[in-house]
């Protein structure tokens, strides 16, 4: 990669500079609805299992539960790229519902359905080709986001298949780059959750950086 992560991550905080109140009310307003869903399913998930004793499996209405609230949170990955790209969404009550706006709530929603279908079939195989898949999927969101800005007509693959094709060469850099952020994420746990608030509109707009530099204005033309 052209660029080092220390550059990456320079450029996170020269775009958040003016904006950290906006990054912040936009995590926080994600960061409770994500929440309520995926509380919600795992309270689902302990009453079905108590149900049934038995049972080795999660209950159905809590894994959707939880599968909605990581759609949502794609949100966060299109308002910070928007945000890197200087084409921020001033309302940050609107930002936080990105997914959902500019005619990109289908395409985003088919390519995520089988990017999680795609990811949990090769966990099932063995956990380390399914975290190497996970990194192959992970531009989908913003390829998805590119493709609509620019007009076409994204079909249910079309952002897995050209996130596999980016990712070629990428993978490991990716890894490494969400490594470097291990501490700060811990910092954010010692702090009860409160450092998060501004260490993932960080990070987002860090990996909006990553997948800039690597993919250009290619989806977008």
């Amino acid at each position: 990669m052209a660029v080092t992560r220390k550059e990456l991550k320079d450029n996170a905080k020269q775009a958040l500079r003016g904006n950290w109140g906006w990054a912040v009310i936009i995590f926080l307003i994600n960061a409770i609805i994500v929440g309520v869903f995926t509380g919600c399913g795992y309270r689902f998930d302990e009453i079905y299992m108590n149900y049934d004793g038995n049972s080795q499996w999660l209950s159905p209405s809590g894994s959707l539960l939880g599968w909605i609230g990581d759609f949502f949170a794609l949100s966060l990955a299109i308002s910070f790229l928007k945000l890197r790209d200087n084409q921020k969404e001033e309302k940050p009550y609107m930002a936080a519902f990105s997914v959902f706006t500019e005619n990109r709530f289908v395409p985003e929603c088919l390519n995520f359905i089988l990017t999680s279908i795609f990811t949990f079939l090769w966990t099932i195989l063995l956990i380390i080709p399914g975290i190497i898949k996970s990194y192959s999927y992970s531009m989908t969101a913003y390829i998805v986001k590119d493709m609509v800005a620019s007009g076409k007509q994204v079909r249910a693959t079309d952002g897995i298949n050209a996130s596999k094709e980016l990712m070629k060469g990428h993978k490991m850099d990716l890894f490494i780059f969400d490594l470097s952020f291990i501490g700060w994420f811990l910092l954010g746990g010692l702090t009860a959750g409160i450092g998060l608030l501004w260490i993932v509109p960080y990070y987002q707009t860090a990996k909006a950086n990553f997948y800039r530099h690597i993919a250009g204005d290619k989806f977008l033309k």
